[in-house]
C-alpha cells in the first residue's frame, strides 16, 4: 500500500468520526484527496482558521460548480497528501477542524 494510501485511509477513518462533518467521495479507489463540509462553518472559513495553525487546504467549488450545485454544497473544504505528510499532520488536521466547531458552535 502506497504512503498516500496509508495516509488517506487513517485521514478518512479520524475525519469521520467528528461530527457535523461530511466527506464527498468515499470510494475505495481514489487519490490522496479528501473533500468534506462541515455543518457549522463554511469552506473559506474551515480554511483560515486551518491556515492560521499553518494547516494548508483549499476551500471553494474547486473548478467544478455543476458538481456543487448537485451536491448542493456552497463550496467544500480539499486536503490532499503526498510523499512529505506524515500521520502527523493528520492529527493536526483533525484537531484543527475539531477547534473550528468549537468555535462555530
Amino acid at each position: 500500500m502506497s504512503h498516500e494510501k496509508k495516509l488517506l485511509i487513517d485521514a478518512t477513518e479520524k475525519l469521520s468520526y467528528i461530527e457535523g462533518l461530511k466527506i464527498f467521495g468515499t470510494s475505495d479507489n481514489k487519490s490522496g484527496v479528501i473533500s468534506f463540509a462541515l455543518d457549522c462553518a463554511h469552506p473559506h472559513d474551515v480554511a483560515t482558521i486551518l491556515d492560521q495553525s499553518n494547516i494548508a487546504v483549499r476551500a471553494g467549488h474547486h473548478c467544478a460548480m455543476p458538481l456543487m450545485n448537485y451536491l448542493k454544497v456552497p463550496a467544500l473544504t480539499r486536503v490532499s497528501f503526498g510523499v512529505y505528510n506524515d500521520l502527523e499532520d493528520i492529527t493536526k488536521l483533525t484537531d484543527g477542524v475539531c477547534r473550528v466547531r468549537k468555535i462555530f458552535l
